[in-house]
């Protein structure tokens, strides 16, 4: 079986690329891309080119404006209505898997409540799956109290229903749980990037501390797309971070 790689748009962002440029970039490199809704790569705002290109296509849904978590159920239900807008241009651009962060509780009184508002966005989401028929995924998040879903909780996990996980070496390694994420068998996509343990740096595979020898007969027998997720404008080192993620799971 080959294995299925991918660079995320994420290192493009706030760069000098255009999106033609930088997926001209990636088209001589990988297959696959994950598409994002933010900044100068916001797919929302174009996507009449990208059936010119040899590639195929996920998309990240907006990392900001939106929170599943809301206790608020307008906000709530505003970021179910802007994740349906990322279907309807997966539609478009004939994406077949999108990515969502589940969002984030401030203050630890108003935990419970964004827990449940968590759960019926989970049940939205389910909905919107049947409708559209694209993989919908909920990303593990990185070690920052606010946000939700940065261990693999039960409660959350049982609810996913047809959900599955995209799950995010870098955010575990930061939590401490990788092994325990890996025993999960919904995740159907891959997040991969390195750090030094302590911040979301989003580096070069081998540029950090996570040791990824150790986890790489269970990466290779993950499904899915393996995708690349740096930032800081890393395009020097995507080359190697591909070639590095290639004898991994080989």
């Amino acid at each position: 079986m080959v294995a299925k790689i991918g660079v995320s748009m994420s290192v493009f962002l706030d760069s000098e690329y255009s999106l033609n440029d930088a997926l001209e970039f990636l088209e001589s490199r990988v297959r696959y891309v994950e598409l994002i809704c933010d900044g100068n790569m916001d797919i929302m705002e174009k996507f009449e080119d990208l059936e010119t290109y040899n590639l195929k296509y996920t998309i990240h849904s907006p990392i900001t404006d939106i929170n599943l978590s809301s206790h608020r159920e307008k906000v709530r239900t505003m970021s179910i209505e802007i994740i349906e807008d990322v279907l309807k241009t997966s539609l478009k651009v004939d994406a077949r898997l999108i990515v969502v962060h589940p969002g984030y509780s401030i203050f630890k009184h108003d935990y419970e409540r964004n827990l449940n508002s968590l759960i019926n966005s989970l049940k939205d989401l389910n909905k919107l799956k049947e409708e559209y028929g694209i993989d919908i995924t909920i990303e593990n998040m990185p070690s920052y109290d606010m946000f939700m879903f940065r261990h693999p909780d039960e409660y959350i996990i049982n609810n996913l229903d047809e959900v599955k996980i995209t799950f995010d070496i870098g955010h575990s390694f930061l939590n401490g749980n990788i092994d325990e994420f890996l025993k999960i068998d919904s995740i159907i996509h891959t997040h991969i990037h390195d750090n030094n343990g302590e911040f979301d740096e989003h580096l070069p595979i081998g540029m950090g501390k996570i040791n990824f020898d150790n986890f790489k007969d269970s990466l290779k027998n993950i499904k899915g797309i393996k995708m690349i997720e740096l930032q800081h404008k890393s395009f020097e080192y995507i080359d190697d971070c591909i070639s590095k993620l290639k004898n991994l799971i080989k």
